[in-house]
């Protein structure tokens, strides 16, 4: 099974703290030519210690779509334990290898904070597991405001060369 990322949005609401946001798809799998990492950056105005999230990672199989995981998370206890929940900790360890976010809050003030092509380890995806799309959503609060959305749409199809 292969994972492929097919759109990304990173809307800010917040532009007097959140600042220079980007994010787009790149690299494409050697076998489908679908996107197989994403990158992301922004700047931040003045340094900041309070910063919650809503992540949700839904699956859209035919019509029906399921939240997989819906969860509250304040980024600054968790930045350095996110390792007890299976997705959280594939999303961790990837993020400690391809990003430049801070093991512990604060997140300083005119510091370029990145993601540099994250990608999905299609290797952690059962065999069994079915086709379908999934979205991947994450909401960032900075001072109980909204202030940057994360979408990633995607989807989850057969190795085409059958690893």
């Amino acid at each position: 099974m292969d994972a492929y990322m097919t759109h990304i949005s990173c809307p800010t609401f917040f532009p007097e703290v959140v600042k220079n946001v980007s994010c787009h798809l790149g690299g494409n799998s050697k076998h489908s030519g679908s996107p197989s990492s994403f990158s992301a950056e922004f700047s931040l105005a003045e340094d900041v210690t309070d910063v919650k999230g809503i992540y949700v990672f839904s699956l859209k199989h035919g019509p029906s779509i399921i939240n997989y995981t819906a969860m509250e998370l304040d980024y600054c206890e968790v930045l350095d334990s996110l390792q007890s929940q299976f997705l959280l900790k594939m999303i961790a360890d990837e993020l400690r290898r391809v990003a430049n976010f801070p093991l512990q809050c604060p997140f300083k003030k005119n510091k370029r904070y990145y993601i540099d092509h994250f990608t999905i380890n299609s290797k952690l995806i059962p065999s069994y597991a079915p086709e379908l799309n999934w979205i991947s959503d994450c909401n960032i609060f900075v001072k109980k405001r909204r202030a940057l959305q994360l979408t990633i749409h995607g989807r989850v199809a057969r190795s085409r060369l059958g690893r």
